[in-house]
């Protein structure tokens, strides 16, 4: 687990992708959201991006809950980390409330290039 969270300390949680996340976050709520059940919403959003790595002939390196703030309120999106660099933005939780929504489309962002410490 120490190495997944090196994984997503250097390229998801970097200081260069928090505005990148934000806007994900922003597109994905500007989209029709469906609400759903914590476990249905997180079962179907990795079979989204599982088939989405498949089609890209890319591997999923690690899924990560991310806490994001829109103009409006406090979310959690889960998000997969993708090895060719790109980030899937999945379900999204509401943290005031605790309801979960998948969004029509699932929002895709180029990360920041990976930072050594």
């Amino acid at each position: 687990m120490p190495e997944l969270d090196q994984v997503a300390a250097t390229t998801l949680l970097t200081d260069d992708n928090k505005d990148l996340l934000a806007r994900m976050l922003e597109k994905a709520l500007q989209q029709p959201l469906v609400p759903m059940e914590p476990a249905a919403a997180k079962q179907y959003m990795e079979q989204v991006a599982q088939r989405t790595a498949l089609d890209a002939g890319v591997d999923i390196q690690l899924f990560q809950m991310v806490q994001l703030s829109s103009s409006e309120s406090t979310y959690v999106m889960r998000v997969a980390l993708l090895s060719d660099q790109q980030a899937i933005g999945l379900d999204i939780m509401d943290a005031e409330n605790g309801q979960f929504f998948i969004p029509e489309a699932c929002p895709v962002c180029q990360l920041a290039a990976v930072t050594l410490n």
